[in-house]
């Protein structure tokens, strides 16, 4: 948790290392900060920005685990009080054991009739901008998904290791809209044993979705070319879905991409190289499908990504939608005539997603995307003719939108 207050991102600290008690901490600590400073703050002396970042740490740590996992109040402050002794703080551990005692005393009082933005530890600005943008509803049920863990979903590069899993017992479960998206009813271990195999890949259902409507926007003799790939999986399922004739894989970290490699060749492509989206050494107006999932804000990835919360500002995302723009008017000018630009983002910013497409390039209209998505998907229409992915329980959240070029 300190690595990530100075800037780590949890799930690559978590990524194959951590114990599942670990993950369950360091991420409800993560997304719960904000309701849990509001009330330590209550018993603490000193501003908690003040206090030695250990010492921060272990007092959220421990009301996170009374309040949010369920251990015993007198448990929690314990191991608190060991925890901080251990990492040489031995002088703190008064105050740890008096803050605790009283926050965990005193949670539900200073936790109940709180707005919205606070019971469901999010910041006040992001909430704000739900609200206006989405609507109360909307905003409430977007910030409550947030909060819960994201369950682990893969779709197979062989439909056979499906039907071997299930032989060895493996109770499975299709995903409500997506298809081919499919989690363990119990235990999850020997569907990543076959992750590790490269027989499965793991992959949010919202982000399988994009490689789905890529692949039915597609003709039969369809090219792709997927700008910002890394690390590849909506390419590599793209390849899965569709018989193209060309699929081709950039990024301008080679180094993710590699990650794909040996899935690639199981599934025969997509070819992979390493280039600048915003200057992409391909030939103009030649690729029928031109896929552009642009870095982002993140804000649908709250489930995953908790921390992106705490660092997230106006101003960034304003320098990240004009980031897109750029991208943006690169990959537009690699669409062929009747071919089409799928731009998705992980976002739920009206600035990294519609406000690209208000004013539509000449030459270009928007494509309907409603013929193209599953009939059980929540999906919301966006001002520019897109649509909008709430997160929910079932997914993060997503933005997509999609322009064909007016052919002749």
């Amino acid at each position: 948790m300190i690595r990530v207050e100075g800037g780590a991102f949890a799930s690559r600290l978590l990524a194959d290392r951590a114990s599942p008690g670990v993950r369950v901490r360091v991420l409800g600590v993560l997304r719960w900060q904000r309701l849990l400073d509001h009330v330590l703050a209550h018993f603490s002396r000193r501003p908690l920005a003040r206090l030695d970042p250990e010492v921060r740490a272990v007092l959220r740590l421990g009301l996170c685990e009374q309040a949010e996992i369920g251990l015993p109040a007198a448990v929690a402050v314990d191991g608190a009080v060991r925890l901080i002794r251990e990492l040489g703080h031995g002088s703190a551990t008064g105050l740890v054991n008096a803050v605790l005692r009283r926050a965990t005393a005193a949670w539900q009082e200073l936790t109940a009739d709180q707005p919205d933005d606070l019971q469901w530890s999010h910041p006040q600005w992001l909430a704000e901008r739900w609200r206006a943008r989405l609507g109360e509803d909307l905003a409430r049920s977007t910030m409550a998904a947030a909060q819960q863990p994201a369950p682990v979903w893969v779709w197979f590069a062989d439909p056979g290791t499906r039907g071997r899993l299930e032989g060895e017992g493996v109770a499975l479960r299709p995903h409500p809209w997506c298809p081919g998206a499919w989690t363990a009813r119990e235990e999850i271990g020997p569907v990543l044993v076959a992750v590790g195999r490269r027989e499965a890949y793991v992959q949010d259902p919202s982000s399988q979705l994009v490689a789905h409507v890529g692949a039915r926007l597609a003709g039969v003799d369809d090219g792709f070319v997927d700008l910002c790939a890394a690390p590849g999986g909506k390419a590599a399922l793209m390849v899965r879905l569709h018989p193209w004739r060309c699929a081709l894989a950039l990024d301008l970290r080679p180094f993710r991409l590699r990650l794909l490699g040996p899935l690639a060749v199981r599934l025969g492509g997509p070819l992979m190289a390493a280039a600048d989206a915003a200057r992409p050494p391909l030939k103009e107006r030649t690729w029928e499908l031109v896929v552009l999932d642009a870095p982002c804000s993140g804000t649908g990835t709250l489930r995953r990504h908790p921390e992106l919360k705490w660092r997230l500002t106006r101003q960034a995302v304003d320098e990240l939608a004009g980031a897109q723009e750029r991208l943006v008017s690169a990959a537009i000018e690699l669409v062929a005539p009747d071919g089409v630009l799928l731009y998705a983002t992980c976002s739920l910013e009206a600035e990294e997603n519609e406000a690209h497409f208000e004013r539509l390039p000449e030459g270009f209209t928007a494509e309907p995307l409603a013929s193209v998505l599953p009939n059980e998907v929540a999906a919301v229409p966006t001002a520019a003719g897109g649509v909008r992915l709430p997160t929910s329980r079932d997914g993060d959240g997503f933005t997509l939108h999609a322009l064909r070029r007016i052919s002749g």
